[in-house]
């Protein structure tokens, strides 16, 4: 084995050289040489970090590879500025309620990633400080397509550094300002993709919370791949409603049991309803739940109260839209049934549908209940229609022998 790898001094990556590191080579002996080139005198006793702060050790010689730099000390703890300068900064491409993203390259690889700072300062409260190692621990667990990939997170004295990849085609709210409402064939494209990603977070007993339209990038300037991002309040779910509580959200796309306090557990009824509320605005070019007022927008979600789709949008839109909007969680469309229908009618205008699809179940009568109120209707019909029922019963002729 013969590998090169950039190696930094701690805290002034202005400086650096390219170490070779072979088989039988101890981290010793690579201090030394790594010594040797930046004329450090081979009294000092130095230290070799990995870009985690992480101190090397002879096991560790096997890992090195020429994609991650390390970082010689001259006795000194990792300095946490050290991997942040590994990143040039080129321009500024958002601000959060919690910090500010940028376009950066990396010095060694010249690839392109966004870093979102969240500033130390900006968490007021602890529920903030948890909700962003929730983040990153969230995200170190999830590998889809449709999902953007962490591929680090540090601390600097002052921020907390999330390094993702970049996604250079914008967010899905800028794309309708420019286009306005999409035509059909590609709000499927773009919905069987948030479909299938947040079915996968289901899976993991993951729910997101936050699904909006400024929470969905496209990876690159084709506009054809979707990437769901900030999932800095989602929340784990379990059985018998046992769900991780909160009630943070963004109003023009929160569930009615949120907003009433009925239910705010993590609950994957909760992203289904955020995501007919993005379907809707993809097809409409308008919020369902839209109003002049707070109190407006409480009122319409609440009650369920929205416009109805234009008749030019065909039939499945308006059924599939039903299904997820609705007031009762358990009535809502599962993640298995929406995508079912989207991709058997993104094929396929024909294809039926049960008129079950459009309208909320009355709730099944159990079997006891049906049973008595059968027998009730037969005897009252077979009242109705028996031809002495004005007339009174034949007396008994007696027994009979």
């Amino acid at each position: 084995m013969h590998t090169q790898v950039k190696v930094f001094l701690n805290g002034d990556v202005s400086s650096n050289i390219t170490a070779n590191v072979h088989g039988k080579m101890t981290v010793h002996d690579l201090i030394g040489d790594i010594q040797e080139k930046f004329i450090i005198d081979k009294h000092v006793k130095c230290r070799l970090f990995d870009s985690t702060g992480g101190e090397l050790s002879d096991d560790d010689m096997e890992y090195i590879n020429s994609e991650e730099p390390l970082f010689l000390s001259q006795g000194e703890d990792f300095s946490k500025s050290s991997n942040l300068a590994l990143y040039e900064e080129i321009k500024k491409l958002g601000q959060g309620g919690f910090g500010s993203v940028y376009l950066c390259k990396n010095v060694i690889s010249k690839a392109s990633v966004a870093i979102k700072f969240i500033e130390f300062n900006s968490l007021m409260s602890t529920e903030d400080v948890n909700r962003v190692y929730s983040e990153i621990g969230v995200l170190r667990g999830l590998r889809h397509p449709n999902i953007v990939y962490l591929m680090d997170a540090f601390a600097t004295a002052d921020k907390m550094c999330f390094v993702m990849e970049y996604c250079g085609g914008g967010e899905l709210t800028h794309y309708l300002a420019e286009k306005g409402p999409l035509s059909e064939s590609e709000v499927y494209h773009i919905a069987c993709q948030i479909v299938e990603a947040i079915r996968y977070c289901h899976n993991s007993k993951l729910v997101h919370r936050d699904l909006k339209l400024e929470n969905i990038l496209f990876a690159s300037e084709s506009k054809t791949m979707i990437k769901i991002v900030d999932f800095g309040i989602a929340g784990m779910f379990g059985p018998n409603n046992n769900g991780d509580r909160s009630d943070a959200g963004s109003l023009l796309y929160l569930a009615p049991e949120i907003l009433t306090g009925e239910n705010n557990r993590a609950n994957p009824a909760l992203d289904i309803w955020s995501i007919g509320c993005i379907l809707y605005y993809l097809l409409v070019g308008k919020h369902p739940f839209d109003g002049e007022s707070r109190e407006e927008v409480l009122g319409k979600i609440q009650g369920c109260k929205y416009k109805k789709m234009p008749n030019s949008i065909s039939k499945p839109w308006h059924v599939v839209i039903k299904g997820m909007l609705r007031l009762v969680p358990g009535k809502r469309w599962n993640l298995l049934r929406i995508s079912e229908h989207l991709y058997k009618h993104r094929y396929d205008d024909d294809a039926s549908m049960t008129e079950e699809s459009e309208e909320e179940e009355a709730p099944k009568p159990k079997p006891k209940e049906m049973y008595l109120k059968v027998n009730r209707m037969s005897l009252e019909e077979a009242k109705r229609k028996s031809p002495y029922r004005k007339s009174p019963l034949p007396k008994s002729p007696g027994k009979f022998y």
